[in-house]
């Protein structure tokens, strides 16, 4: 394969100057989206954008949703709707990089964008891959999430965070957590955008994820598409770092069966 070409990018989509990274291939065979975690931004992904690019020889793009990496702050208060409007932003993005039929990559919250992303606009994708899916509220997923709140209070996270988030990391941590533990999240559900979704599925979950059970994996048996299972053995919720060997040769082989 020729030399990848790697550029940055900054669009303003309806709130916000969004920061996005594209890895070019020639010929591409496709195009894949990646979507990131709750405290992640498009550096955090590291080395996954350009080995993806250049294993399946597709063009690949990643951004920061508001308030993360290179992206504008965004401080208003998160209704219980917000990730359904990060899946609008998406497509508003999609629609901007003029690409039909994507394939979207999800992690943690960047996979619950793609899975309602997917469900509002089944005909705009070519196939979903998510890692560590939220798609209800669990108490071990709110277990989670007291801990990573109370990390950010007895250890230096913030300050090794700052290093990708600059300034916003308190506004991003605590927009994040507050969220997620308050009393009007705790009816939080998107599995109704689960049998929406026509495309092939790819679920992969370690089976150690600190933040969800099998419950959120076996959601995705309602989906009107065909539905892969991936548990990571001994694997946390970064599935895709604990084993990054493992999961990237599943992904490359899903990619390919379904290109």
């Amino acid at each position: 394969m020729d030399v990848i070409n790697v550029s940055e990018h900054e669009v303003f989509i309806r709130t916000s100057d969004i920061y996005f990274k594209k890895w070019t291939v020639p010929e591409a065979r496709n195009t894949i989206v990646l979507l990131h975690d709750s405290l992640g931004c498009t550096t955090l992904w590291r080395e996954w954008p350009e080995e993806l690019a250049a294993a399946l020889n597709c063009n690949v793009i990643s951004y920061d949703r508001r308030g993360y990496g290179k992206s504008q702050n965004y401080t208003q208060k998160r209704p219980l709707n917000y990730l359904e409007q990060e899946a609008e932003i998406l497509k508003d993005l999609i629609d901007y990089w003029e690409i039909e039929c994507p394939v979207i990559f999800g992690f943690s919250d960047g996979a619950s964008v793609a899975t309602i992303y997917a469900g509002m606009f089944p005909d705009g994708l070519r196939m979903l891959i998510v890692e560590g899916v939220h798609v209800l509220i669990e108490e071990k997923t709110l277990q989670g999430v007291r801990e990573a709140q109370l990390m950010l209070e007895t250890t230096k996270i913030a300050q090794v965070l700052e290093k990708y988030h600059g300034a916003k990391v308190q506004d991003l941590y605590g927009a994040w957590t507050q969220t997620w533990l308050s009393d009007e999240h705790q009816s939080w559900n998107i599995e109704h955008f689960i049998p929406e979704i026509k495309v092939p599925i790819l679920v992969i979950q370690g089976e150690l994820d600190e933040f969800g059970s099998m419950a959120q994996v076996d959601a995705f048996d309602a989906a009107s598409g065909t539905v892969e299972k991936c548990v990571v053995n001994g694997a946390s919720h970064t599935a895709h770092k604990d084993e990054k060997a493992y999961v990237f040769a599943v992904v490359e082989q899903f990619v390919n069966k379904h290109l």
